[in-house]
């Protein structure tokens, strides 16, 4: 697996120059724009309407309609056929879409350039109590849901697991977290692996209705995996988090970016990037998953280029 990213730092001095030339005009050239999210149950969805919130508040009459699609790899491919303006995804799965690997396999998407690394998201490994399970070796003969294959969450649960040396051993069930949650409830599987901002508003709703544990990741298996893919970042889950989780786990994470296709101008990029995360401190007021959002975490490595315009405008933000 490549570890190189591209960084913001290394942008040639001349495409930057001329990419600001470029930008120019206070008010976005439409009154529409799209941005593809991810399903109403999860964190995407919500994070799409409190951006559509704060563009409507600095451009009245401009509107950021937002679309309910199946996550990161649907989103790209929007993005790739000019179907979008923006999409929320995961950093792996854009690293994926950039070097035409896993489930991009021969397709490499290189219309797409980056916004913002917006949040971080936690691999969340959750079971049904009484089955005792506690580490990732004792889910080993368990059925677990690992997600659709070729989506995000398949990925990390098949790279987690197989550096755990315990994804044969599980009975791999591939459906996504809305239907292992439903499953789970009725005691049809013992648990399921889906990645997701903290905290998870419906793992909270099945934590109510059903006993949970969350598994940790070991110390020493999460530095694996962050040695072998560069996406990866140690992470911890706080305290009550979940209903009867009274205490912090160790994790893995990947984050969460803003990616824009061919059909946003370069100034128009800007204006979004500007209106959108001008305020990095004060994001936490339209959704408390943007509350820790800084400038230095805007500015946060990603698998593709920012954009030119994105690029002004953080250099831009005090």
């Amino acid at each position: 697996m490549k570890r190189v990213y591209l960084l913001i730092a290394l942008i040639p001095a001349l495409l930057v120059l001329t990419g600001l030339a470029g930008c120019g005009g206070s008010d976005p050239s439409r009154t529409e724009y799209t941005i593809a999210t991810g399903s109403k149950s999860g964190v995407y969805f919500p994070i799409g309407e409190a951006l559509a919130v704060i563009l409507k508040k600095t451009f009245p009459n401009v509107t950021l309609k937002v679309l309910e699609t199946g996550g990161s790899v649907e989103n790209l491919q929007l993005l790739r056929d000019g179907k979008v303006d923006m999409a929320l995804v995961q950093n792996d799965i854009a690293f994926y879409a950039a070097e035409g690997e896993a489930m991009f396999n021969g397709q490499k998407i290189s219309n797409i350039s980056g916004i913002a690394t917006l949040f971080p998201e936690v691999v969340q490994i959750i079971v049904r109590k009484e089955t005792g399970i506690k580490t990732l070796a004792d889910m080993a003969g368990h059925k677990i849901a690992v997600g659709n294959k070729d989506s995000g969450t398949f990925y990390n649960a098949q790279q987690l697991l197989t550096i755990a040396k315990v994804w044969e051993q599980i009975d791999q069930q591939y459906i996504n977290a809305g239907e292992a949650m439903k499953e789970m409830q009725e005691g049809r599987i013992d648990g399921f692996i889906f990645t997701s901002g903290m905290p998870n508003p419906s793992i909270v709703e099945l934590a109510r209705k059903v006993e949970v544990n969350l598994v940790p990741v070991d110390p020493d298996l999460v530095q694996k995996l962050v040695n072998t893919y560069s996406f990866y970042y140690p992470s911890t889950i706080e305290a009550n988090q979940y209903p009867g989780q009274t205490e912090e786990i160790s994790a893995v994470e990947i984050n969460a970016i803003l990616l824009s296709g061919t059909t946003l101008s370069e100034n128009d990029q800007y204006l979004m990037t500007k209106y959108l995360f001008g305020q990095p401190n004060e994001l936490g007021e339209s959704h408390p998953r943007l509350s820790k959002m800084t400038k230095n975490s805007l500015r946060r490595q990603m698998p593709v280029q920012l954009g030119k315009g994105a690029y002004k405008a953080h250099s831009e933000v005090p």
